[in-house]
């Protein structure tokens, strides 16, 4: 059995062996699936000494484990509570030897991640509408697309509620966004989680309603006349004077365009006195 004076002093006879000593980077040397040897930068990434390797540790112990075992970039998550690192692994093998160098690639994988945060995010404000969460025009109308590629290949009802609401001209902005977002706020709770609200101005909801005719449409729509809804309408403070609803139902040959028209030509109006 190798000790430890003679696996240091095994790889301490050349420049080579030195530079592996110096290297920034972790460097595990296996002989016959023993370890052989560890240079100093690995045992600090371990958070080990040298006097802790010894030359009949197999590979299977939980040294080589936390370096072997994962994919070529891996996490290592150390038990003592010292930061994680990220590395990744090269192999090389010898007649006699599997080299191993571990780089330590922790500024890239946290840069990556927050670059993949940022562009979630940009992704998140592009697709709602910043003001009521509801999804924005474009992204929605690809959404109608595809429910309307369902009902044309399987003959599944879908419809589409066009809801504007009207205001005072001179409202502010402050009082029209709060009063909009509770009308979001209404929609949300009042829908089917299979719903999707999309935004075509900013006065003007649209919903897909899939799985539903045109006279299931309308039994909703109903609920527009109730109290929860009402609520949210007065004169001279803030809040919307009216709102208009129309209702169109695909018929075979519809596209999304035609919905959207027949849905604004079917309009009923509704005043609040």
């Amino acid at each position: 059995m190798l000790n430890i004076r003679t696996m240091s002093e095994s790889l301490s006879g050349g420049w080579e062996q030195q530079a592996l000593a110096l290297l920034n980077a972790g460097v595990l040397v296996l002989k016959e699936q023993r370890v052989h040897w560890v240079n100093p930068y690995l045992l600090s990434a371990l958070g080990l000494e040298l006097e802790d390797v010894h030359s009949d540790l197999l590979v299977t112990t939980q040294l080589t484990n936390k370096l072997l075992e994962t994919g070529k970039v891996f996490q290592l998550g150390l038990d003592n509570g010292s930061q994680e690192l990220w590395f990744k692994r090269e192999h090389i093998k010898t007649r006699d030897y599997d080299v191993y160098f571990f780089h330590d690639c922790s500024e890239w994988v946290v840069i990556g991640n927050e670059c993949r945060r940022l562009r979630d995010e940009v992704n998140e404000l592009s697709l709602k509408d910043a003001t009521t969460g509801a999804i924005n025009y474009d992204v929605w109308m690809r959404f109608l697309d595809g429910h309307i590629s369902r009902s044309r290949r399987y003959n599944n009802p879908l419809s589409l509620p066009r809801i504007r609401y009207f205001y005072h001209e001179d409202i502010d902005m402050q009082s029209f966004e709060r009063s909009i977002q509770h009308i979001a706020f209404f929609l949300k709770d009042t829908l089917r989680w299979a719903d999707q609200i999309g935004m075509l101005d900013k006065r003007t909801f649209l919903i897909s309603l899939p799985e539903t005719n045109y006279s299931s449409a309308i039994k909703l729509i109903k609920k527009f006349n109730g109290e929860q809804h009402l609520a949210l309408f007065a004169k001279g403070d803030g809040r919307p004077l009216s709102f208009s609803i129309g209702v169109a139902a695909w018929a075979k040959g519809d596209t999304a365009a035609k919905m959207l028209h027949n849905a604004e030509q079917d309009v009923d109006l509704a005043a609040l006195l």
